[in-house]
């Protein structure tokens, strides 16, 4: 952990720093506007790094979190486009000599096309969408008479990253896309909380209240649970708003499956010990509810051949936000075997949300931010 964060540090540090001495190299002879940007783009360089984990809740610390955090969205393509710049340079010195008025041209095009593309970006995430899954669930048990000619309809959500970036609004405007549905049950699937600082327990049980599913509101932790203060307090806040959290434990819900919620995966790098098996969840399991099927909620869709192993006929996951931003998608792809929407092998529907939320930067393109509407169907298994 200490290492990925000083190689990102590093990286930081070169990016903000060759945009700042691209600025100062191309707007010469322009007076007090080229130290004045670059001073802005180390100080919005800078902000979110330092102020994530070691700021306060003053206005000036969190607007500049978010104006920085804005910033760290646009940094890739600025950097990118940047790096173009000099390598044109370099060539047209080959046959002409280099410009000694400042380039105003390609400022605007390093700066405002990045621009232009975080505010679509910021749109894309702000306002989610609702998307639907019909999935047809074989049971060994009997399906329960409410279940014979309706499904067990369940709201998903899954990296809401609650803190001073993204605020309770969120959850209410996710509340009030779920509500038209009449979810029997909401869940959670990890990474509700990204700070502790400005986290409304209040606004979030308000929220939560606008929506009274029948078998309650369900969740998990992800990393960001343990990233964003100790796991017991984030715990609190979850249960204070009004979540029942299963973490590494089985619920029976409504006789119809067994809700198995899972521990997240990084856990052990915070608490010094590995969350337990399914097996081990699993194991005090009564008899006469083994023949239910299993839908395990875990935040990392990093386990699905465990889940198989199990028994399991759903997995509900978050985290890889699909990437977030381009190109980061290739990224996720490579690193999961289901990156973003549904998978069905050997048994098991996995599905992977992109999230309702951000982190860092409150932009999104590779994906449209979502809550989903998971409809199960159960049928009679054949013998």
């Amino acid at each position: 952990m200490v290492k990925f964060f000083v190689v990102t540090g590093f990286a930081l540090v070169l990016a903000n720093g060759w945009i700042a001495w691209w600025l100062w190299r191309a707007l010469d002879h322009t007076g007090w506007l080229r130290p004045a940007l670059c001073l802005t783009v180390a100080v919005l360089g800078a902000s979110f790094p330092l102020l994530y984990k070691l700021g306060g809740d003053s206005a000036l610390e969190v607007w500049l979190l978010r104006a920085g955090s804005f910033w760290l969205g646009m940094l890739f393509y600025v950097f990118c486009l940047v790096l173009l710049m000099d390598i044109w340079g370099l060539a047209s010195r080959l046959w002409a000599d280099p410009p000694t008025s400042p380039r105003w041209g390609a400022t605007l095009i390093v700066i405002g096309l990045p621009f232009v593309i975080g505010c679509a970006s910021w749109f894309n995430a702000a306002y989610p969408v609702v998307r639907q899954y019909d999935l047809t669930i074989r049971t060994n048990k009997p399906v329960a008479r409410q279940y014979t000619h309706s499904p067990l309809v369940l709201g998903v959500l899954a990296d809401l990253h609650l803190g001073r970036i993204i605020t309770a609004p969120r959850l209410v405007r996710a509340m009030d896309l779920l509500a038209p549905y009449k979810p029997d049950a909401i869940l959670y699937v990890g990474d509700i909380l990204d700070d502790h600082v400005l986290v409304d327990v209040e606004a979030m049980a308000a929220a939560l209240a606008r929506i009274q599913p029948r078998l309650g509101h369900w969740a998990v932790p992800g990393n960001h649970e343990y990233i964003s203060g100790p796991i017991d307090d984030s715990l609190d806040i979850l249960r204070r708003s009004g979540m029942r959290v299963l973490r590494d434990q089985w619920h029976v819900l409504d006789n119809a499956l067994v809700l198995a919620g899972r521990d997240d995966l990084s856990g052990h790098m915070f608490s010094g010990s590995s969350r337990k098996s399914l097996k081990e969840i699993l194991a005090d399991l009564p008899p006469e509810h083994g023949n239910l099927p299993l839908l395990v909620m875990d935040h990392q869709p990093s386990s699905l051949d465990e889940a198989r192993t199990a028994g399991a006929v759903l997995e509900l996951s978050g985290h890889t936000h699909y990437g977030q931003l381009w190109p980061f998608h290739w990224v996720v792809e490579n690193l999961y075997e289901n990156p973003l929407g549904l998978l069905i092998k050997n048994g098991l529907h996995s599905v992977v949300s992109a999230g309702i939320g951000t982190w860092g930067p409150p932009m999104r393109n590779t994906s449209r931010a979502e809550v989903l509407v998971v409809k199960v169907h159960f049928t009679p298994t054949v013998n």
